[in-house]
Parts: structure tokens; C-alpha cells; sequence
């Protein structure tokens, strides 16, 4: 047990370290879910442990709008989910370094996933191969993020209605997946999956219930793959 203290302390600190500038953005875009759920006349405590139950920023956001069109409980929830699918794509990418870890670590840590920590654990991953440090930075990582979403939603449910409507800070929802997207565009493929992938997003906006993100991310991958597969060794 004293052999894992080093790896423990290593792998907790690098994962809170990595949450840091990823959760500069998630609060406001946290604050801006609470401040939703009260601009909908939702009750706060249903809204809130919706960042408990989902934790899906983006899946949640849409649930609202939903709820604010009256739309029926079967479509809110079917829309939640096919937003939701893209962690299917993180779950296929994670699940090698996932294999390792003890059950009850297999079984809990997926609960924090959320692009952010998929995102930054994906990069950690590739150059940390030790599933104890791996298996603390995903927890560092993941409840650093999840932590600072719940503050939001809870500050934006109290001071919502004290927010001038003239301050606009929906902005912070494209400003996370901005903060998330860069540090990760180093080469051809990775370019080229993010210009592909947004440009099929904006292209297919129309489409309902969040498809266009997931179009998106598809054509990002597929995009990603081909580029990755021809380009020189």
C-alpha cells in the first residue's frame, strides 16, 4: 500500500491540475444553466439534480429548451439521449485504459465523464501508463469539472433572477468546447477532424433534437481517420 501513495498523489494533483483551465469555463457555463432553469419557471430543486443525475451541460441545456416548449417528456428524454451518444465514442476510446482498473473503478468513474475529462484523460493517457495513476487522474480530473458545474448551476439558481438580462452569458456554453478543442489541434488529422466536424455541425444546424452534433462528430471521425491513414509515417 505504501508503493501507491506516490502514484495516488501523482495521479490526483495532474488530474485537478488539467480541470483547472477547463473548469474557468464550465462555471459560467453552469451559472448559465441555473439561470435557465429559473428564466423557465422550473423548480430549482428539479433543476438542480439534473447537474447530478445527467451532468450533461449540453444535453441538459437542450432538455430546458424543450421543457420551455412544452415539448412531452418522451421527446425531452430521447433528445437527451442522442445528444448524449457521443460518450459512446469516449467509452471506445477510454475502455483499453479502462481494462485494467479494479470493478468498482470500471463501474464508478464513468460517472464523471464528461467531454472535458474525456478529453484531457484521452491526452494524459497517451503518454501515462500506469492504470494507478491513470485511474486518480480520471477522478482528479473528472470531480474537479463535475464540482465546479454543480457550483454554477447552484449560484446561477439563487442569483438568477438578480442577473441583469442585458449581461448575455450564454456565450460561456461554445467558450467550454473552445477551451476543450484547442490544445488538442497539434496535428493533420486532429485539424482536420475539427474543421469537418464543425463545418457539418454549422452545416446541418437545422436539423432537430441535436443531430447536427452528432453529424458532426461523425464526420469529424471519419474525417480524422482518412487523413490519419494517408498522411506519411
Amino acid at each position: 500500500m505504501p508503493m501507491l501513495v506516490p502514484a495516488v498523489r501523482t495521479g490526483l494533483a495532474a488530474g485537478v491540475a488539467a480541470a483547472v483551465p477547463m473548469a474557468v469555463a464550465t462555471f459560467p457555463f453552469g451559472l448559465a444553466y441555473g439561470v435557465g432553469v429559473t428564466a423557465a419557471g422550473i423548480d430549482p430543486w428539479a433543476g438542480a439534480a439534473a447537474s447530478w443525475t445527467v451532468l450533461a451541460g449540453a444535453a441538459q441545456l437542450s432538455m430546458l429548451s424543450l421543457i420551455e416548449r412544452d415539448a412531452s417528456w418522451v421527446v425531452i428524454v430521447a433528445a437527451a439521449l442522442v445528444i448524449n451518444l457521443r460518450f459512446a465514442l469516449y467509452s471506445v476510446a477510454l475502455a483499453p485504459a479502462f481494462r485494467p482498473f479494479p470493478a468498482r473503478w470500471r463501474v464508478g468513474l464513468p460517472y464523471l465523464m464528461t467531454d472535458q475529462t474525456a478529453a484531457l484523460s484521452m491526452r494524459f493517457f497517451g503518454d501515462e501508463r500506469d492504470p494507478v495513476v491513470r485511474r486518480w487522474f480520471f477522478l482528479g480530473a473528472g470531480l474537479g469539472i463535475a464540482v465546479v458545474w454543480w457550483v454554477g448551476t447552484i449560484v446561477g439558481l439563487t442569483l438568477g433572477a438578480a442577473i441583469p438580462s442585458s449581461i448575455d452569458i450564454a456565450f460561456t456554453v461554445p467558450l467550454v468546447f473552445v477551451v476543450l478543442v484547442v490544445p488538442t489541434l497539434v496535428d493533420a488529422p486532429a485539424l482536420t477532424a475539427a474543421v469537418a466536424g464543425g463545418g457539418v455541425a454549422l452545416a446541418s444546424a437545422g436539423l432537430p433534437n441535436g443531430l447536427n452534433i452528432l453529424a458532426g462528430a461523425a464526420a469529424g471521425v471519419v474525417a480524422g481517420a482518412i487523413v490519419d491513414r494517408w498522411r506519411p509515417v
